[in-house]
């Protein structure tokens, strides 16, 4: 398999894996896959500071066409599956949450979500998701373990994570660099059996 860097981001090119046929509802959410309508906003979250701080990589000089080129990868991948995350009350675009690294043979996958929009912050709108979504992969692609790595600081994440039934299994000691300081990255884990 050929790998492809753009932007930060790494994906394998590989055949297409499915999204469900309809979306997934919540208590407070409905989550959906990913249009190409939804990159602006996004990519206005991604670059946005006080969101940026809590994700993977720097966007902060992201080009709408390195979005595009990422956003039409997704459309081939069989390891990758983004989600749109929407306030169930009124249908509007929250924030994103993807499924990455999916192994059918080993049964495992990572998560990641960002709320963007930040009025909808300490309200339960990311645990609702990620719960759904949760629910998704082990009912639908048959997951029987999700990973996911949270930096230290990012408190309210971790609880969140910890309300879905995530439980730290690792910790990368000072491994990330953020406002001047080295810190830890807690890898959380999900299981089936346990969630």
């Amino acid at each position: 398999m050929k790998t492809k860097k753009t932007a930060g981001r790494s994906f394998v090119n590989s055949p297409v894996i499915g999204y469900p046929g309809n979306n997934i509802l919540g208590a407070k959410t409905v989550v959906r896959k990913l249009q190409r309508r939804d990159l602006e906003r996004s990519m206005t979250w991604l670059k946005d500071p006080s969101v940026n701080k809590f994700l993977s990589h720097d966007f902060n000089n992201l080009t709408v066409e390195q979005e595009e080129a990422w956003y039409d990868f997704l459309q081939n991948s069989k390891d990758d599956l983004v989600f749109a995350v929407l306030d169930k009350n009124d249908l509007k675009h929250i924030g994103n949450c993807a499924l990455h690294k999916i192994d059918p043979m080993k049964n495992t996958c990572e998560i990641g979500i960002v709320i963007g929009e930040k009025k909808y912050w300490n309200r339960g709108f990311g645990s609702d998701a990620v719960k759904n979504v949760i629910r998704f992969a082990f009912n639908s692609l048959n997951i029987s373990r999700i990973l996911l790595n949270v930096y230290s600081y990012n408190k309210r994440a971790i609880s969140s994570y910890k309300k879905c039934g995530f439980v730290q299994v690792k910790v990368l000691e000072k491994d990330h660099f953020y406002d001047g300081e080295h810190w830890d990255t807690l890898v959380m884990e999900c299981s089936r059996a346990a969630c």
